[in-house]
């Protein structure tokens, strides 16, 4: 079952880099939670694909990020991804900095998603 989650949040991240959205609700659990720092003007806690989409549908409206994914570690249920967001803000400003996701998997769905960066440094970018 391991090998198959890191399977699964390579593809997520393979849609993303496309943008490719559809992924959300071929992977994504219906009562996926996602959460991310209230700090930043795209985060909070979302839940189900409508707030999946929401959810991503507010972070491009702040930033055009690209993931470069460093390291997958394979803990079972849990896929954690390590990795750096580069792009821009929609302002124009550069960003590169570290990233965390922390995924959890249960039947070969995405039932949660956790996403850490450096948020007093995106804030002081998006300043």
């Amino acid at each position: 079952m391991s090998d198959s989650n890191v399977d699964i949040i390579k593809r997520v991240y393979d849609a993303f880099q496309t943008r490719d959205f559809g992924v959300i609700g071929e992977v994504f659990d219906p009562q996926v939670e996602i959460h991310q720092s209230e700090r930043l003007p795209w985060g909070g806690h979302f839940k189900g694909h409508e707030g999946a989409v929401a959810f991503f549908t507010g972070l491009l409206g702040h930033i055009d990020p690209r993931l470069t994914v460093e390291q997958i570690i394979d803990a079972g249920d849990h896929v954690v991804e390590i990795g750096r967001t580069i792009g821009h803000t929609t302002a124009g400003a550069p960003f590169d900095l570290p990233e965390t996701h922390v995924w959890e998997l249960s039947g070969g769905k995405i039932v949660r998603m956790e996403i850490y960066i450096d948020t007093p440094a995106m804030l002081a970018i998006l300043a």
